[in-house]
């Protein structure tokens, strides 16, 4: 259904009918109740550690900028410490 439904919008509707309906009876058969709390209780056992990596990829981020700057003679960035 995602590939294609993918770059449409309204036309989705009726062009992607069969991949939906597909979908839709996919997803009464495996979609229990069971499998959902699973799926909610992995999301809340890992959430610590996507937290983690969300601040770990934005300090890295803001390093990689730093650095762009530097190496462009680029004024720094407000907030950002001159040293």
């Amino acid at each position: 259904f995602a590939a294609c439904a993918h770059s449409r919008t309204f036309s989705a509707a009726w062009q992607c009918r069969r991949q939906r309906l597909a979908m839709n009876s996919c997803m009464v058969v495996h979609a229990t109740p069971d499998e959902q709390d699973a799926a909610r209780e992995e999301w809340f056992a890992t959430k610590e550690k996507r937290a983690q990596e969300r601040e770990e990829k934005a300090k890295k981020r803001s390093q990689q900028e730093k650095d762009h700057r530097e190496w462009w003679g680029l004024p720094p960035k407000e907030g950002d410490k001159i040293e």
